[in-house]
């Protein structure tokens, strides 16, 4: 499998599972996403980063939300349109549909399980690609919300071996690389796993194997 040419062994390194799962919670179901267009994305985990810079470079508006205020600067630093901090505003899905005005996102890239939230915060007919759930975040879903919406809800793993060359066709086209808070030699592969751990990265952290010729590396 090719890697895009400007990016190094450590960077390439995020690809196979953060970084392509974004891209088929974005183009997996054919849809054209593009200018005209708004996706939500939560946090700043490696798979909201990449939605983030993906969708941008598609056209799309981009909505992030944060928890954290000293990390809005940085999400719109890397193309976000609007950022909502859910510590202050807690109903983020009601800010959505203000930034919107009321129309809600065309895409939300769902990556903690708040599927009762997306839905009052999709535009109709939208699409939210449910990738995973954090702790005991899911909720009853409500079923009458869901078919009024008119939205689909799609699980997202990883992606397909095409959706992975498209992918890396796409990055290099556009020249993007991808976001490390922090790369580790191998041999404090436990300190990266703990910083990691801690929940205060912004992007991947990466341990590069020392050993390997070309410091391949390995994303904790």
């Amino acid at each position: 499998m090719t890697v895009p040419e400007h990016l190094s062994y450590e960077e390439a390194a995020t690809l196979p599972c953060v970084a392509v799962t974004a891209w088929n919670a974005l183009t997996g179901d054919g849809a054209c996403l593009g200018t005209g267009h708004t996706v939500v994305v939560q946090g700043s985990g490696g798979v909201s980063l990449f939605a983030l810079q993906f969708a941008k470079a598609l056209g799309a508006r981009v909505i992030a939300t944060t928890s954290r205020p000293a990390k809005a600067a940085r999400l719109r630093a890397l193309g976000a349109d609007e950022v909502v901090d859910y510590s202050a505003t807690p109903d983020w899905a009601a800010e959505v549909r203000t930034l919107t005005g009321g129309r809600g996102a065309d895409r939300i890239v769902d990556v903690a399980g708040l599927l009762h939230e997306s839905i009052r915060a999709i535009a109709l007919a939208g699409t939210i690609a449910c990738v995973g759930f954090v702790g005991n975040a899911s909720l009853p879903l409500d079923t009458g919300a869901l078919f009024a919406s008119g939205a689909t809800v799609r699980t997202v793993a990883v992606g397909s071996r095409a959706q992975f060359t498209a992918m890396n066709a796409f990055i290099g086209t556009h020249g993007l690389r991808p976001v490390i808070d922090r790369v580790f030699p191998f041999d404090e592969a436990v300190d990266a796993y703990r910083h990691y751990a801690a929940g205060g990265p912004f992007g991947k952290v990466v341990v590069s194997h020392s050993h390997a010729p070309s410091g391949v590396g390995i994303p904790a």
